[in-house]
């Protein structure tokens, strides 16, 4: 009785010769092998992840999915193998579910456009966007490609996923926005560059799924972004970002920002508060304006001083101009010249 052999499995779409380049180029001891240029029985129908890994499989055991959905252009991303990821790219790029396979999310839901974020890997970024990687996938915690790159302090991924269209207010899947992020991590750069390309200079939260708390924008603030800039960031740097979050039309109507500026002797910021329309005649919980608080410093007498003196006719037009244009809105840089 004749022993039963199993049918070949059916041809990789890849050919001998691509094979024998990346094997050489990666110093794999694969086992030797005869495969014949073709295409695979599933080729002529459309794939699904799964059948593309397994004819990666078939060929390159580099490429091959381990049990919790990581494979191996995951693990080059992450580590920032531009070479391996270029070959990998390379062999994929012609195939019918490319996308499929750039897109895959592990275990924990991130891509390998997640994980070449997270690992501050430019390069890697710029060649698995180039091949049409999605760039707004988010993992389990609902963090963008952008929101974790922001997080890591990866200046250049994050302008590189914001050149390329990323929502710079991030996902609503996750409580937290990347501006929040950068107010967190004390990072002024990130803070200039979200608001450079857009982000909401009001939002810091999102609401919760089903909430049914009702805020302006669909994001519940906790603390305003001039509070986050006035309490997280450096000396040198808040000045900036509060300009930037003014010129773009943030809150000023919740919190008692004078009052931080006279404790902390903030003069400049005195100045640039007032010459955005800021309201000085807020009451902290004691009843007291920021005038009559028991300090004695340059930014208590700045703000005395301006109070006293009426604004401008410019100064006045320039403010009232500003309250009507809508928000987010783009830098007045040349408004603020007047």
């Amino acid at each position: 009785m004749q022993q039963e052999t199993s049918a070949p499995p059916p041809a990789p779409p890849f050919s001998t010769e691509l094979f024998s380049r990346i094997s050489g180029k990666l110093g794999r001891n694969h086992k030797a092998c005869s495969v014949k240029d073709g295409t695979s029985a599933t080729q002529g129908s459309q794939m699904t992840p799964k059948d593309v890994a397994d004819v990666i499989m078939q060929q390159f055991e580099f490429c091959l999915p381990h049990s919790h959905g990581e494979s191996e252009l995951h693990n080059v991303a992450f580590c920032g193998d531009t070479l391996r990821l270029r070959l990998l790219l390379e062999y994929i790029d012609t195939h019918p579910s490319k996308l499929s396979t750039l897109n895959q999310r592990n275990r924990l839901g991130c891509t390998p456009v997640r994980l070449a974020a997270t690992g501050g890997h430019e390069t890697c970024l710029k060649l698995l966007i180039k091949a049409g990687a999605d760039i707004h996938i988010v993992d389990v915690k609902g963090q963008t490609p952008l929101f974790v790159a922001v997080k890591n302090r990866r200046l250049e991924c994050a302008r590189l996923l914001l050149q390329s269209g990323a929502c710079p207010d991030g996902d609503v899947k996750n409580s937290s926005t990347p501006l929040n992020v950068a107010f967190m991590n004390g990072d002024v750069n990130s803070v200039l560059l979200l608001l450079q390309f857009g982000a909401h200079p009001d939002k810091m939260r999102h609401l919760a799924p089903g909430s049914t708390l009702l805020f302006q924008g669909g994001f519940a603030p906790k603390i305003s972004s001039l509070d986050a800039a006035m309490e997280n960031l450096h000396e040198g740097d808040v000045y900036l970002a509060v300009r930037a979050l003014l010129e773009r039309g943030c809150r000023t109507s919740t919190s008692f920002h004078y009052h931080s500026c006279v404790y902390m002797d903030r003069e400049q910021l005195v100045d640039l508060l007032f010459a955005f329309g800021v309201r000085s005649d807020w009451r902290d919980e004691n009843g007291r304006l920021a005038t009559e608080l028991n300090v004695k410093n340059g930014a208590k007498e700045r703000l005395i001083a301006l109070r006293e003196s009426p604004r401008s006719l410019l100064s006045a037009c320039r403010v009232k101009i500003v309250s009507c244009l809508p928000r987010p809105r783009p830098g007045l840089e040349c408004l603020m010249r007047l």
